[in-house]
């Protein structure tokens, strides 16, 4: 069962949609105002990043959790933005070197000491990766080449959620017509 198959079946299950075909106005009406409210939250969020509005973004990523549960690439792309935005809102409070430094420590007494693991998950890697960056940080100037090249980490990652999005949308529109 594909993705928007399995989302589907529950919401048409959770909302008591049934087969009857004598009430068409309540079938798949959840369905049907996914699929047209969505490209407006996706629009909102893209205007977001644009304007490096991070911490607006940061605050309404969180509304498309749910889809974590259907999709692997929702998952792995939602955990991206999130954290990474989180990191960033964070740092963008004050984009000073001092505060980096703050941050830094806030994450790394926050999810303990580096330890290396013989498995490490890939969630794992992109944070230390990101936390390795910024701990080698020396400078404003450096801070603030780093946070627009992870704004542009952020919107690469957002532009792959979209684009699962997007034919996760399709796939749905064929199954409710």
């Amino acid at each position: 069962m594909t993705p928007a198959q399995r989302f589907y079946k529950y919401f048409n299950n959770e909302y008591r949609v049934s087969n009857d075909t004598s009430y068409p106005q309540s079938k798949n009406e959840f369905v049907k105002e996914f699929i047209t409210h969505t490209p407006e939250i996706i629009d909102e969020l893209e205007t977001n990043l644009i304007k490096h509005e991070v911490h607006e973004f940061y605050i309404k990523v969180k509304n498309l959790k749910y889809l974590c549960e259907y999709s692997e690439e929702f998952n792995r792309y939602w955990l991206l933005m999130r954290s990474l935005s989180g990191g960033l809102k964070r740092l963008l409070e004050e984009p000073t070197k001092e505060h980096a430094t703050d941050v830094y420590v806030y994450y790394y007494s926050n999810y303990g000491g580096r330890r290396k693991l013989r498995n490490e998950s890939w969630f794992e890697n992109h944070r230390w990766e990101f936390l390795d960056r910024l701990s080698a940080i020396s400078n404003d100037e450096e801070l603030n080449d780093f946070i627009l090249e992870k704004i542009d980490v952020l919107t690469s990652y957002f532009q792959f959620y979209k684009k699962e999005l997007y034919y996760f949308s399709l796939e749905l529109k064929r199954l409710i017509e």
